[in-house]
C-alpha cells in the first residue's frame, strides 16, 4: 500500500517535468524556515536532489530572526544538508538606497542566493512560491494596473544567464503544504510580521482572499490558472515581438500604424529593456502610443528617464539622451580620429598619398578631398558644427543644417557633427560638400574615412 504522502510528491514530480526542469543533482534553496521553504526541502530530498540551502537574515526581527536561523542551520544537521546562512543590515541599507524595507530585503536575497549559486555550483536555484503566493501576486499586479507580464510574474521557471530559477511547490496549496508537514511531524517556523495587515500582501492574504472563497471556494485554482494564461499570452507576444525586431532592427512608423497593440507596446518594451537595462513604466509607454501616431521626422519625446523616443528617417527608436562635448581640433599629418566618431581623417601631401583603394578596402565611407596649401594660412582644423554654419558649393550658399536634414542625418546625430575649417570659413561638410574654389597648386589630400568594415567585408 502507498504511503499517503506519496502523491504530494508525485503532484510535484509531474508538475516539474510539465514546465521542463528536474529535481535532481545540486539545487540551491532560499531557505527560511517557514512551512513553503521546508516542505520544498523535504521534498527535493525525497526526490533525490543535492539542496545545498542559504539563509538570509535580514536583521530586521531581532530574537526571532535568530530563532529562524538557528532553526533552518538545525534542520540541515538533522537531514545532513549543507547550509550557509548571511547576515545583512536592511533597515541601514534600506534608509541607505531610500526604498522600502520589503523591496531592500527582496534585492539583497536575489543577490546573495545568485552569488551563493556560482560559489557552490548550483545551476538551479529553488523558490518555494506556492499557489496562494501566486494568488496574491496576481491581485496584488491586478490592483497596480499591471498587464500579461506582471500578471504572470511568479512563473513556474525562468532562466537568468547560466542559473534556472524553479518554484517545485507552485502546484501545491498552502493547506496541502501544511497537511505534508504534518504528516512528516516536521516543525517550522512562523513569521510574526505575518500578521500584520499593514503589509499589503498580508492584507490581501487576510483579508481578501477568504472574500474570493466565500465566491467560489475553487478560486485559487481559478486564479493561478488566469495567471498562467497571462504567462503563455506574453510568451506569445513576446516571441512575436523578438521576431520582428530580428528582421526589422527596429520598428518603423508605418509599421507602427497597423501592428498589433499589444505587439507594438511590446516591441517598444523590448527595445527600452535592451538600451536602458529595465522595464518601460506604464505611464512612459501610454506617453509613446500617443506621440507615435503624429510623430514627424526629428521629433522627439523626451521621457524622464533620460531617454528620448525619437522618430527618425521613418524609424521610432529610443536615444539616450547625452550632450554632445562641442570640439576643435587642428589636424596634422597623418589620421586625425574625430571625437565621438567611428571616423577619421587623414591629411597627405599629394607626392607621397595612399591610393583611395587603400582607404576603401577598410572603411565603407571614404570621400578624398584636395586642397590648394596655398589657401591655407593658419592650418585646418576639425569641429564640432555650429547652427551658424554654411559652405558655398555648386555655385550657391547651403546651411548645414538643411544639408544634414536634405541628407537624412539622423537627428541624434547632428549635434557634434563634424566641418573642416581653414579657421575662418567652412572648407569641408564630410562627405558631401566640399567648398568652390579650393581646389590649385602644392596639393594637399584630405582623405575622410567612416564605419570601419568588418573582416569579411575587407578586400
Amino acid at each position: 500500500m502507498k504511503n499517503r504522502l506519496d502523491p504530494v510528491l508525485d503532484t510535484v514530480l509531474s508538475y516539474a517535468k510539465e514546465n521542463g526542469f528536474s529535481l535532481d543533482g545540486r539545487i540551491l534553496l532560499g531557505l527560511s524556515g517557514g512551512a513553503d521553504s521546508t516542505c520544498l526541502l523535504l521534498l527535493l530530498l525525497a526526490a533525490g536532489a543535492e539542496p545545498v540551502c542559504v539563509h538570509v537574515n535580514h536583521g530586521i526581527r531581532g530574537a526571532e530572526a535568530d530563532r529562524d536561523e538557528g532553526f533552518c542551520r538545525a534542520l540541515c544537521e538533522k537531514y545532513s544538508v549543507e547550509f550557509r546562512s548571511y547576515h545583512i543590515d536592511v533597515p541601514a541599507l534600506s534608509a541607505e538606497r531610500h526604498t522600502g524595507l520589503e523591496e531592500t530585503a527582496r534585492d539583497e536575497r536575489h543577490r546573495i542566493l545568485k552569488a551563493a549559486a556560482k560559489e557552490f555550483s548550483c545551476d538551479k536555484i529553488a523558490l518555494a512560491h506556492n499557489k496562494n503566493d501566486r494568488a496574491e501576486t496576481f491581485l496584488f499586479n491586478l490592483a497596480r494596473g499591471a498587464g500579461t507580464k506582471g500578471l504572470g510574474s511568479i512563473r513556474p521557471v525562468r532562466a537568468d544567464g547560466d542559473i534556472t530559477y524553479i518554484r517545485p511547490v507552485m502546484c501545491l496549496t498552502k493547506d496541502e503544504i501544511i497537511a505534508y508537514l504534518d504528516g512528516k511531524g516536521q516543525t517550522y517556523v512562523t513569521d510574526s510580521t505575518n500578521a500584520d495587515t499593514d503589509y499589503t500582501r498580508n492584507y490581501i492574504r487576510r483579508e481578501l482572499l477568504p472574500l474570493f472563497e466565500r465566491i467560489n471556494p475553487s478560486y485559487l485554482s481559478n486564479i493561478n490558472k488566469a495567471a498562467d494564461i497571462s504567462y503563455e499570452a506574453d510568451g506569445f507576444i513576446e516571441e512575436c515581438a523578438l521576431r520582428y525586431l530580428s528582421e526589422n532592427g527596429s520598428v518603423s512608423k508605418a509599421d507602427a500604424a497597423v501592428l498589433n497593440k499589444a505587439l507594438f507596446k511590446k516591441i517598444l518594451s523590448l527595445l527600452y529593456e535592451r538600451l536602458c537595462g529595465e522595464a518601460l513604466s506604464d505611464v512612459h509607454l501610454s506617453s509613446i502610443l500617443a506621440f507615435a501616431p503624429d510623430a514627424e521626422n526629428g521629433q522627439r519625446l523626451q521621457l524622464p528617464s533620460g531617454v528620448d523616443f525619437i522618430c527618425e528617417n521613418g524609424a521610432l527608436h529610443f536615444i539616450k539622451r547625452e550632450e554632445t562635448a562641442e570640439y576643435e581640433l587642428e589636424l596634422v599629418p597623418g589620421e586625425n580620429k574625430i571625437p565621438g566618431k567611428d571616423a577619421y581623417i587623414c591629411i597627405e601631401n599629394a607626392d607621397n598619398s595612399l591610393p583611395t583603394s587603400a582607404y576603401i578596402n577598410i572603411y565603407k565611407i571614404v570621400k578624398r578631398v584636395i586642397i590648394s596649401s596655398d589657401i591655407i594660412k593658419s592650418g585646418v582644423f576639425v569641429r564640432s558644427r555650429r547652427d551658424s554654419d554654411s559652405i558655398f558649393y555648386g555655385n550657391m550658399t547651403h546651411t548645414v543644417k538643411k544639408l544634414l536634414s536634405e541628407k537624412k542625418v539622423p537627428s541624434s546625430q547632428r549635434r557634434g557633427y563634424p566641418v573642416v575649417t581653414d579657421g575662418e570659413n567652412l572648407l569641408f561638410v564630410p562627405p558631401w560638400a566640399v567648398r568652390d574654389g579650393i581646389k590649385g597648386d602644392g596639393l594637399i589630400y584630405l582623405t575622410y574615412c567612416e564605419t570601419r568594415k568588418e573582416k569579411n567585408e575587407q578586400t
